[in-house]
């Protein structure tokens, strides 16, 4: 892969996941009116697994893509920047694999089940062990179904995302590791949910082909507009020097790709 940033216009447009010529050039020229800033979306890999994609994580130098595969069981796979898979869990009770977010602290990935009709749990597997499992699973299922998990690691808290299924209106609450709820807030349908990150103290919340950006007390700051086909899967968060560096997928292939310049 070229360092990021160094994506060739052709490269782009042929990339550009069946966006079209002006698709691609939309990925050039910004992220639509709502955005102050002008972003480019680079393709970082083709998932070489053609499963149902759900959650993304990064951590490392690694991404990691949770796969929904039936019967409320999913993996998670382990990939390098160039989309060669370095390790798969077992298929595991975590539901869809929803979205998937990692605590700094100790290296734990927290899981969150999604589905409009399945009530909302948040699993917490150990990745790192030879053979990794469920470590924990906390029951969010009065806050409803259709969950989302990112991890808070500026207050080592989590936020979780649930509703009475995928068209809202949705709850967004800060917990403690435990589940207790800290602080929500409400948020009307800004389309299917797809990912949930945190970078610093905003929210970064995924939805087809949009990322809207929240503040703790869930005003809307921005909406990035991004201009691909196939269904937004995932979203994750890497710190950078000055910023956050987001990285999202999509399926119908299978891919992931990164935003520059680095969110702020």
């Amino acid at each position: 892969m070229r360092p990021e940033g160094s994506m060739t216009r052709r490269r782009l447009l042929t990339n550009a996941g069946g966006a079209g010529l002006a698709g691609a050039a939309a990925l050039v020229a910004g992220a639509g009116p709502a955005s102050a800033r002008a972003y480019a979306f680079d393709l970082v890999f083709n998932v070489p697994d053609t499963g149902n994609i759900q959650g993304l994580a990064y951590r490392r130098g690694r991404f990691y893509i949770g796969f929904d595969v039936g019967g409320g069981m999913g993996v998670i796979r382990a990939y390098d920047r160039s989309g060669t898979r370095l390790k798969e869990t077992r298929p595991l009770a975590v539901g869809h694999a929803a979205e998937i977010s990692f605590r700094d602290a100790d290296g734990m990935l927290y899981v969150a089940t999604g589905g409009g009709t399945n009530p909302t749990k948040v699993n917490v597997v150990n990745i790192a062990a030879r053979d990794p499992r469920i470590v924990r699973t906390i029951d969010f299922a009065s806050l409803g179904n259709s969950g989302l998990v990112a991890v808070d690691n500026r207050r080592d808290g989590l936020l979780v995302h649930a509703g009475p299924g995928d068209q809202g209106p949705f709850v967004f609450a800060f917990t403690d590791l435990r589940g207790r709820v800290r602080s929500r807030f409400g948020l009307p349908y800004q389309g299917v949910p797809q990912g949930l990150e945190m970078a610093g103290d905003k929210i970064l919340y995924y939805t087809n082909n949009k990322i809207t950006v929240l503040n703790r007390r869930g005003r809307i700051l921005d909406t990035i507009d991004i201009p691909l086909t196939g269904e937004s899967e995932g979203l994750a968060v890497a710190p950078a020097a000055r910023g956050t560096r987001v990285f999202f997928g999509y399926n119908k292939p299978n891919r992931v790709y990164a935003m520059r310049p680095v969110f702020r």
